[in-house]
């Protein structure tokens, strides 16, 4: 399995998918045209870097890399550091106008059982200077910059590929449910405040409401893999109408924001689940979509200025269907609650470690169907024949689901 590693002090940027990738299938790639104390073995899939006991702080390198600096500044390596004596700081260098290198560094780990991905921000004012950047080196060190001596025998490190992109790429996330008071999952407000709270997502617009939104810049979906969002709200006012779905795709670079309009129901007392069919509604949902936003409407404002009233939302789903199902419901079956009777007809009972703060019940649409807080039971008699999800949620914010059949 390979793992992800990301170096925090990086800036955040959308990720294009123009980048250009070493992928080493049998052959070095001319990765060895500068290279210390080393050896590259070609294969199938992957380099591998055997480290020789000839001298310290062993390198690699290229001088003949042609990667578009202007363009790319973010450079991927993933790799095996296959010893638990293998270097644990790696290095990438390039050089400066004025002589000398620029080193970008950080922490690697050794001994790994998969392969590692680990970015690194090149920019800098001698980055992409020269067009293109040829001369790239990677240095292997020991922790904090010490010197790193190979140990008698050498070790080996495996390359799977080395990739110059624009922008780290977004972690995929298909379900946001708010189970964390305080978290909104990679969500932030833009003329609005959020709240998470309760196990939900409160918007409140702010300022004159023209455009009040939330918007998600941390993660990324598979449009052509998930062609429905469906949203799980309360609109609890009688003025605002409308959200816009607003996103962004890989198709024109992350460009320019592509949008649907779609009706909100108003003066709710219960949540409902609105199906949004951002295939069919845009062409342009396609390929790595990302910089999601839901934003708030009043069309009866000038400029669809949002009424400054709350909207709660419960739940976001991205899947591949007009209605949410069982699977939509982030299920982790928790072996230390015990739920009875089960099969059961009229009252479920609960029985947990910690004290039960409240008690959901989803249908197979994934449709929250009963609630139910402070209690170790709650009555289900009312519910048609099936099978459900129970959520239970218990202090210190732990959260677990368990199946059960109404007969």
């Amino acid at each position: 399995m390979k793992k992800l590693y990301i170096l925090f002090l990086l800036t955040a940027l959308p990720f294009s998918g123009f980048g250009q990738t070493f992928n080493f299938t049998n052959s070095v790639d001319n990765w060895d045209a500068t290279i210390t104390g080393a050896t590259l073995t070609a294969s199938p899939t992957f380099v591998a870097v055997n480290l020789t006991e000839a001298v310290s702080n062993p390198k690699i390198g290229s001088s003949t890399a042609g990667v578009d600096g202007v363009t790319n500044k973010i450079c991927a390596v993933t790799l095996q550091n296959l010893s638990t004596e293998g270097p644990t700081f790696l290095r990438i260098s390039f050089a400066k106008a004025a002589g000398g290198r620029i080193y970008i560094e950080q922490d690697i780990t050794s001994g790994d059982t998969g392969y590692v991905t680990y970015y690194f921000n090149l920019t800098n004012a001698d980055w992409g200077n020269d067009v293109p950047e040829n001369d790239i080196q990677m240095h292997f060190k020991a922790a904090g910059n010490a010197n790193y001596t190979t140990p008698a025998g050498g070790v080996t490190l495996n390359i799977d590929k080395i990739e110059f992109l624009n922008a780290i790429p977004r972690s995929e996330k298909l379900i946001y449910e708010f189970n964390t008071d305080g978290d909104s999952e990679g969500w932030s407000e833009v003329t609005s405040t959020i709240n998470v709270s309760a196990n939900v997502l409160t918007i409140t617009p702010t300022g004159n409401g023209i455009g009040s939104k939330i918007t998600n810049l941390v993660n990324s979906v598979d449009a052509d893999a998930n062609t429905f969002m469906h949203i799980v709200y309360k609109n609890e006012n009688a003025n605002n109408n409308q959200f816009r779905i607003q996103f962004r795709h890989s198709a024109d670079n992350y460009v320019g924001f592509i949008g649907t309009n779609v009706s909100i129901n108003q003066n709710m007392s219960t949540f409902e689940s609105i199906p949004i069919d951002l295939a069919t509604a845009k062409t342009e949902w396609t390929g790595i979509t990302q910089d999601i936003q839901i934003i708030i409407r009043n069309t009866n404002n000038a400029s669809n200025a949002a009424s400054l009233e709350d909207i709660i939302i419960d739940r976001i789903v991205f899947n591949n269907s007009a209605t949410l199902s069982l699977d939509d419901i982030d299920f982790k079956d928790d072996a230390s609650i015990l739920i009875y009777p089960n099969p059961v007809q009229n009252i479920l009972n609960v029985n947990a470690l910690n004290e039960i703060e409240k008690i959901e019940v989803f249908n197979i649409l994934g449709q929250k169907v009963l609630s139910k807080e402070n209690d170790s039971s709650i009555d289900v008699s009312g519910l048609n024949k099936g099978t459900y999800i129970a959520k239970i949620y218990q202090e210190n914010n732990i959260i677990s689901t368990k199946r059960f059949i109404k007969e």
